[in-house]
């Protein structure tokens, strides 16, 4: 039996998140690119994989903004201009 692990994709147009099952052998690294097709904005971008979305976001609010890195910063502006 082949333990699965959720992971998320996050759209970088849009901000949708698209949660897969990988297994745990396959496991990629924290932001990970892969090139999909959005259904919600209508175009292929490289969405970027997070492992586990709210704590993700958990963290990065508890850090402050002024204090995150490259990656984190681009994450933290597709959840903002998702939830506007």
């Amino acid at each position: 039996m082949s333990k699965t692990i959720k992971t998320d994709l996050v759209c970088p147009e849009c901000g949708n998140v698209f949660p897969i099952m990988r297994k745990a052998s396959r496991q990629r690294g924290l932001f990970h690119r892969k090139r999909l097709y959005c259904i919600v904005c209508k175009k292929e971008t490289n969405h970027i994989e997070t492992k586990d979305f709210d704590m993700l976001l958990a963290a990065i609010s508890f850090k402050g903004e002024d204090r995150l890195n490259e990656n984190e910063k681009e994450v933290y502006q597709l959840v903002k201009k998702r939830s506007e």
